[in-house]
């Protein structure tokens, strides 16, 4: 006779729940992996489409298994509920409170991790364990993978970095694997009480002791190999967000662990206490001063990029700008903020910005005061949801690893990293699952049969009509792109002609696209198609702003002697970002070919005069031309 126990685990490796959790392990493994280059942007383009394809497969899948099932059984938490709330808040917020709205592949992502986090949530706790054990193998994968970048045995997704993984640059790298961090760490330092929570008591077949020695190796020596290869490739990073992350969860986890500070303080006088608590606090003080001067140029660019969207949130209190718009708004505060107190000191750490690097503040200017307090709430119910004493250790792993990807947050953008999102999902299913107290429980609800015919009918034909619209759109979607990136290596090797008709042809589905209009308005103005490239380059506004999209603008309206137009485009490119030479440039030849030579003369000046943030041949022949102008100017008059 088997135990419970064995019944139990032999169901589920024969259930829904072990080809659902085997898809999920899949996906966890091999998202964070994913870098087509058949695509724009590719690091982040190809993880997105690949991710809605799954979630369309799963959705099918899953789909099947909910009208084949005799019994249903669910209940809801308060996680649940708030994460539910926020979601439809920010789909009415995108809706119906802003004026627009623009294409966002964070928010096609953020509507397939809602529908991933309900299948996550139809798992029971054993396989989240496993789930976490796919998390870390994804890290062990990306930090051999970084290795062999610094080694040089693969190229990396940046000409200024060597070390990228799967990403962009090191930042987003160093933030996944800090994610993947804790989790390696929680289930080492627990092991005993996950494998004794795992493994089948009074195995008495072969295929039961294979299960046991599978499930004992893999969670003594996996999460090892995890935290070994994290710690020897993210010091390389340079994040010095993944580098605090990792150090406080570290010493939270070892002190929940082995409580070695509460046995400590049993031990010491109050004196002693004051002493060791004032130490510490000197201690990281000084450490996050010295983070802080690491990179003083990275950490005031921040401190300025938090203190001009703070005049965001002003303007925008209560609904904020809306969901994935802080690039459509940020550079214009920024241009604003220069125009009015001059090139600042500030100036010489200001940069094209699409992010906040800092989740909560961007959080707030997106949503609002009323998506802040959502959000507030979301964080209280992490922090207090309470689980069975057999799931201490879990919920613990779960919280901690949480807070890593919250101490990240505050310095970076994870939430433009879907790898890091989908671990966030997980983390947040698991908790809500550990969580005793449920608000709601469903169970075996019966229904007459011919209602039952009428809704599974029903179901049926929802379920293929969603998955076929989702499928084409997702397929166009994906066409689109890959006519983007066509566009991109066309216009590389000098054919705008070819790289326009690839633009046109994308243009129907990624016509809200702020970087794609950006990308075509910038051909058609080199191929001097200026009205048209005017056209879209001023609907990209709408979505994006840069120093790109305005000089590209102000070359379109000097090439139809649109001059005043220019002008404007000109000086808010500089306004953008003073210490650039390359605007100031620009005006100082419209001037001199719109024969406004005082303008121009004194534009050339100006620019002799700027502070140089670093140098480089182009600005010593920008220097060397506006000689030329002030020279050329002064002997005609």
């Amino acid at each position: 006779m088997f135990s419970d126990k064995i019944k139990l685990t032999l169901y589920y490796l024969g259930s829904k729940q072990f080809l659902t959790s085997a898809l999920l392990v899949l996906l966890l493994v091999a998202i964070p992996q994913i870098n087509l280059t058949s695509y724009p942007q590719s690091t982040i383009t190809s993880k997105f489409i690949i991710f809605i394809y799954y979630c369309i497969i799963l959705f099918g899948i899953s789909s099947f298994w909910i009208l084949k099932s005799k019994k249903t059984k669910s209940s809801l938490s308060n996680i649940d509920i708030a994460l539910l709330i926020i979601l439809v808040y920010i789909i009415i917020n995108r809706y119906f409170f802003q004026t627009t709205y623009s294409f966002s592949i964070r928010y096609i992502e953020l509507l397939g991790l809602g529908f991933l986090y309900l299948i996550f949530r139809t798992l029971n706790i054993r396989a989240f364990y496993w789930l976490l054990l796919a998390i870390v193998i994804s890290g062990i994968i990306q930090a051999v993978y970084g290795n062999l970048q610094l080694l040089g045995y693969y190229p990396s997704n940046h000409s200024g970095f060597k070390l990228t993984g799967s990403y962009f640059n090191p930042g987003p790298y160093a933030g996944f694997l800090a994610s993947v961090f804790p989790i390696a760490l929680g289930l080492y330092l627990f092991r005993e009480k996950v494998i004794n929570s795992l493994v089948l008591f009074n195995a008495s077949t072969k295929r039961d002791l294979i299960l046991n020695t599978i499930t004992k190796l893999s969670f003594e020596y996996v999460p090892l190999l995890g935290i070994i290869s994290i710690v020897l490739i993210i010091p390389a990073t340079q994040s010095r967000a993944a580098w605090l992350a990792v150090l406080i969860i570290s010493l939270l986890l070892f002190e929940l662990r082995y409580q070695i500070l509460k046995t400590l303080f049993k031990q010491l006088t109050n004196l002693k206490k004051a002493i060791l608590i004032a130490g510490s606090v000197l201690i990281i003080g000084i450490s996050l001063f010295g983070i802080y001067h690491l990179k003083k140029g990275s950490s005031d660019g921040r401190l300025f990029i938090w203190k001009t969207a703070t005049e965001i949130i002003k303007d925008n209190p209560f609904f904020g700008v809306g969901f994935d718009r802080f690039k459509a708004y940020y550079m214009n505060y920024q241009a604003h903020y220069f125009s009015e107190h001059g090139e600042t000191p500030e100036a010489l750490v200001a940069d094209n910005s699409y992010y906040a690097f800092n989740e909560f503040i961007q959080f707030i200017t997106e949503q609002g005061v009323f998506g802040f307090i959502i959000l507030i709430l979301i964080l209280y119910f992490i922090i207090r949801t309470p689980a069975r004493k057999e799931n201490q250790e879990l919920s613990v792993i779960l919280k901690i690893s949480l807070l890593s990807i919250g101490v990240f947050a505050f310095f970076s953008y994870p939430m433009e990293i879907l790898p890091i999102k989908l671990i966030m999902v997980v983390l947040l299913a698991g908790l809500a699952l550990l969580d005793q107290n449920k608000i709601m429980r469903f169970q075996n609800i019966k229904i007459a049969f011919p209602l039952k015919f009428v809704l599974k009918t029903s179901m049926v034909a929802c379920i293929i009509i969603i998955t076929v619209f989702s499928f084409n759109y997702v397929n166009r979607l994906d066409a689109s792109f890959k006519n983007w990136q066509l566009a991109i290596s066309s216009y590389q090797y000098g054919d705008y002609e070819s790289a326009i008709q690839e633009y046109e042809e994308a243009y129907p589905k990624l016509k809200n696209n702020g970087e794609f209009l950006m990308n075509y308005g910038k051909v058609l103005s080199v191929y001097k198609q200026d009205k048209k490239a005017i056209e879209i380059l001023e609907q990209a506004k709408t979505h994006l702003n840069t120093t790109i999209i305005e000089t590209a603008l102000g070359d379109a309206y000097k090439n139809i002697e649109q001059y005043k137009e220019s002008e404007i485009a000109y000086k808010h490119a500089a306004n953008m970002i003073p210490s650039r030479f390359y605007p100031f440039y620009l005006l100082a030849k419209l001037y001199e070919e719109s024969n406004q030579k005082e303008k121009a003369v004194t534009m050339a000046k100006t620019i002799l005069n700027k502070e140089v943030k670093i140098p480089s041949t182009a600005i010593k022949e920008i220097k060397t031309e506006m000689k030329h102008i002030i020279t050329k100017n002064e002997l005609f008059n």
